[in-house]
């Protein structure tokens, strides 16, 4: 039997399970020591940080907010076709800092060698509809 290589797809599915079964173990062991993770600051920005900072932040978010659904989709901007995860319909981990922002926000995923290298915030998805939050305010 030949073993075949986890495809990006495969690993945003084996990420977002862990997520939601708050696995630190597993998502720890899915990222690269080398990769690129956003995260969201206090000040509501992102910011683009390395795998124990975006650990240590992404355990806080686990801790605050139990992940009750998972979808997939593809990026269809910066990254497109990449995998994109939507927890809780969009809205977590990162908080909206003000109406002119869309309102649901995924995680897209890249990868090379079997592991993650970039996990980046994404707004534009090739299935989900993604209005801006002052449209879905005013409806």
């Amino acid at each position: 039997m030949i073993a075949t290589k986890p495809r990006t797809k495969d690993l945003a599915a084996l990420f977002a399970h862990a997520a939601s079964d708050n696995n630190l173990e597993v998502i720890s062991a899915l990222l690269s020591e080398n990769g690129t993770f956003d995260i969201q600051t206090p000040d509501l920005e992102t910011l683009e940080v390395g795998k124990h900072q975006f650990l240590s932040w992404f355990t806080n978010k686990l801790s605050e907010t139990k992940i009750t659904s998972i979808q997939y989709d593809q990026c269809m901007h910066c990254h497109i076709g990449n995998p994109v995860v939507l927890f809780n319909e969009g809205q977590f981990p990162r908080k909206i800092k003000d109406s002119s922002e869309r309102s649901k926000t995924g995680i897209l995923i890249e990868s090379e060698s079997d592991l993650i290298t970039i996990l980046k915030f994404c707004y534009l998805f090739l299935v989900t509809d993604n209005k801006y939050d002052f449209e879905c305010r005013h409806r």
